[in-house]
């Protein structure tokens, strides 16, 4: 790597690392409770939570994992980033204003205390808190994109680069929980939107290729055959072979949005008034992030084809191979900005299965215990569990998976296959009963490990099993509610919510 990109590189990680703390500073004077640090609830306005949540869409697995699958499959691997935001807006429309009004209404702070209290059943905000869990895998992969990141273009240790992005995360997510997290990824996704642009234009213009545009695409024919621009799919490939995985991707993103460090945004937005503002925003950002995928296909014609490389290693290589040192420092920091961006929402997440979902929710109300004390408790497991998350990723994270989009989605998978029946449809179908969002969150979750283990699709892809799981969820829903179920079984405080 060039002394220069490093000492660049440096620099602009010391503005960026700054820049997050005192934003968590910031978040730690607007956080005064539990809820504060759970929710910001009603704090923020559409443009803002847009960027959040685009930012929180994308993640490392978009700025690096994605450009990586398209370096190594080539052009078919583009349609995860070409499909899964269109989805994602899809299924925020579903139940994006649902879970503000609902949640505003009740003062719920968590998707699985949302699913609870939606269809008054313990049972389900227990089992949903528990499979929230394999969220551990998504912070999993965000760390390894962080250290591949810190080791590319600063020059240290893999193993150094997790341990500074742990401690980094876990002190501005420590001091203002959910504030924090808003006020940084704010900053990361506008970053993350810049970069994405100059990566679209570099590719439009065949940056560092000899030759104009259609000697790109010719280059890229000949070093990667099956990958070219003329192949819609890989005969045999295990994500990208057929029609039908395909679709299967973009069935298993239709729950993305309402995944629980992505579904807790809707209640920071100031107004429900908002919402539709929200979604227009998220589309147009979404929409722009995943275009990072053509940074992959634009290193199949500028890097030397016998580079031996780590496919999630391709967007720093290129940066620091077309841009002068300065630009690629700053770019690669921005790419960062997209690891940082998920992760502290997640880091959040999980900490509120601990403090909200099993402390407050389940042992408080059985315990008695008065309510300044259980309020001071919890917001005390809020901040510290956020170094147990840290930890427990780091160790997964020690040893880095071969494609990061691929190893988040083990968990992803099993999550939104379990949602899919209680949240989309419950959303949008007030005869929903409680005894058909359990039997929908059991079917779409067994479903989702049997489909991926043991018997179903290449264990390489998780996107088929979690669409098949989706669609068993959501089917298994309809049914069971339609021929077993009683329509006074109905959650009256989610009628009079809508």
């Amino acid at each position: 790597m060039d002394n220069s990109v490093v000492m660049y590189s440096w620099i602009f990680m010391a503005i960026f690392i700054g820049v997050m703390l005192i934003m968590g500073y910031i978040g730690m004077k607007r956080t005064h409770n539990s809820e504060d640090f759970a929710t910001a609830r009603s704090s923020y306005g559409p443009i803002v939570i847009a960027l959040v949540i685009s930012a929180g869409i994308s993640s490392g697995s978009t700025f690096m994992g994605m450009p990586g699958l398209a370096y190594d499959l080539g052009a078919p691997s583009l349609w995860y980033p070409l499909l899964y935001p269109v989805a994602t807006v899809i299924g925020m429309l579903f139940v994006a204003k649902t879970i503000k009004r609902y949640g505003d209404t009740f003062g719920t702070r968590t998707i699985p205390e949302f699913i609870g209290d939606r269809f008054n059943s313990e049972f389900l905000r227990i089992v949903l808190t528990i499979i929230s869990v394999l969220l551990i895998f998504y912070v999993v992969s965000q760390l390894v994109a962080a250290a591949t990141m810190f080791q590319m273009m600063m020059g240290v240790d893999y193993s150094v680069g997790i341990i500074l992005t742990g401690i980094v995360l876990a002190i501005y997510v420590f001091m203002g929980g959910s504030h924090s997290d808003i006020l940084t990824d704010s900053i990361q996704g506008f970053l993350m939107v810049i970069t994405a642009l100059v990566v679209v234009v570099c590719f439009a213009f065949s940056v560092g290729v000899p030759g104009n545009f259609g000697d790109m695409i010719n280059t890229i024919s000949e070093r990667n055959p099956a990958g070219g621009f003329d192949k819609l799919f890989i005969p045999g490939d295990a994500t990208y072979g057929s029609i039908w995985l395909v679709a299967l991707l973009f069935v298993a993103h239709l729950p993305f949005a309402i995944l629980p460090h992505l579904g807790n945004k809707f209640l920071a937005v100031k107004s429900n008034k908002d919402m539709k503002k929200l979604i227009m925003y998220c589309t147009i950002f979404a929409t722009i992030l995943p275009l990072m995928g053509l940074g992959g296909m634009l290193g199949i014609a500028v890097l030397d084809p016998s580079l031996e490389l780590r496919p999630d290693a391709i967007i720093p290589v290129l940066f620091t191979e077309i841009f002068p040192p300065v630009i690629a420092a700053f770019l690669a920091v921005t790419v960062l900005s997209a690891i940082m961006s998920t992760s502290d929402g997640l880091i959040v997440s999980l900490t509120q299965l601990i403090a909200n979902d099993l402390f407050r929710k389940t042992i408080v109300p059985r315990i008695n215990m008065k309510k300044e004390k259980a309020e001071k408790i919890e917001l005390g497991l809020s901040r510290y569990s956020t170094f147990v998350v840290i930890i427990a990723a780091a160790a997964f994270a020690w040893n880095p998976p071969q494609y990061l989009s691929i190893f988040m989605w083990i968990g992803i998978g099993g999550i939104v296959s379990a949602t899919a029946g209680p949240l989309v449809v419950g959303a949008l179908w007030k005869r929903a009963t409680r005894t058909g969002a359990i039997v929908s969150l059991l079917a779409g979750t067994i479903s989702y490990w049997v489909i991926y283990l043991p018997i179903g699709f290449d264990v390489s892809n998780p996107f088929a099993a979690a669409g098949s799981g989706v669609l068993i969820g959501m089917i298994t829903m309809f049914i069971f509610t339609i021929v077993t179920t009683k329509k006074n079984e109905n959650n009256v405080e989610m009628h009079s919510a809508s």
